[in-house]
């Protein structure tokens, strides 16, 4: 007996579903000017532990300028975290949204961060006279940041630049911590570490020293990362760097300044570097314009200072 088609089609309908209960690959709808980029970054996070490229491993696709996940890699190398990035898509479909969502669920269980601030130190021991300081009042809080770079990590910044095309690029496992002190309390702590992959995790302890996913609400909450990177990523000018090395005027949420004397604000370097719009290693902070500003004014000079500077050419 000869079945009707539409008889056929609910048979090879069923039998679909029956073989494939769950999308094998989502499409993820991102209205940004740089969606392999930024899908880069984030899904990076989960081809390794230092990061990794999200395409190689099999995580991401790309079709036609169209991006496409894939739940189950995601599963075999992080159990239970295919099943829930299936559950924030709609379908066949994730929007930043329901990216969103995944990433802030996951990222502080997927990355290999240290738990605890005394932890971080430990690894990082910023606090230390090979750290340099740098205090700052900046548009991201109204808390007056204490910025600690490790001078070593600027050094090996400074002898790749001409290597590199004229670039700052810090060096893998560099980090760039921040405490935040409030009408003279310490109240929560940022930092950047850097990828083997070239970019930056962005992680964020509270005022216990614990790690967490959100920055206080001061003037307004920021979600870690996924409002980091858009700051980091983007070309708009902030202040006080954009008008390093003079002094800006104060924004709508208080002070904007760098906390640093003259030595540190050479014309010349900052101009010579343009730290701050080329943003080379997506690093907002003007801390190798201050260093190298310094190091033009120090008298008398060590040798390994005076040769960084000539090849630098200042």
């Amino acid at each position: 007996m000869k079945l009707p088609v539409w008889l056929w089609m609910i048979f090879l309908t069923a039998a679909t579903w029956a073989c494939d209960p769950a999308p094998s690959r989502m499409e993820i709808l991102l209205d940004e000017s740089e969606p392999e980029r930024l899908l880069r970054y984030y899904f990076g996070a989960y081809a390794g532990s230092e990061g990794g490229d999200p395409f190689d491993a099999g995580l991401l696709s790309e079709e036609g300028g169209r991006f496409y996940v894939y739940p189950d890699v995601l599963e075999a190398r992080h159990p239970g975290m295919g099943e829930r990035l299936r559950q924030e898509a709609s379908g066949k479909k994730m929007d930043f949204e329901g990216m969103e969502s995944f990433l802030m669920a996951t990222w502080n269980k997927v990355r290999v961060f240290p738990q605890t601030l005394d932890a971080l130190r430990e690894v990082h021991p910023y606090r230390e006279e090979s750290w340099l300081r740098f205090d700052v009042h900046g548009p991201m809080t109204t808390a007056r940041r204490r910025v600690y770079v490790a001078e070593d990590a600027i050094r090996a910044a400074l002898a790749g630049y001409a290597a590199r095309g004229e670039r700052l690029l810090y060096p893998v496992g560099s980090a760039i911590v921040g405490e935040h002190v409030l009408e003279g309390q310490h109240v929560e702590t940022t930092a950047m570490i850097r990828r083997t992959d070239g970019f930056w995790d962005f992680v964020t302890y509270d005022e216990e020293g614990r790690l967490t996913t959100r920055t206080l609400a001061i003037p307004r909450s920021l979600a870690s990362p996924t409002q980091c990177v858009g700051c980091h990523f983007g070309s708009k000018q902030f202040e006080p760097e954009r008008s390093f090395p003079g002094h800006s005027a104060p924004g709508p949420d208080g002070p904007r300044a760098y906390y640093l004397d003259d030595a540190a604000r050479d014309e010349v370097v900052t101009a010579r570097f343009d730290e701050h719009r080329k943003r080379s290693d997506t690093v907002l902070g003007i801390y190798i314009t201050a260093y190298v500003s310094q190091l033009r004014a120090k008298r008398p000079r060590t040798e390994e200072d005076a040769w960084l500077l000539q090849q630098l050419g200042l």
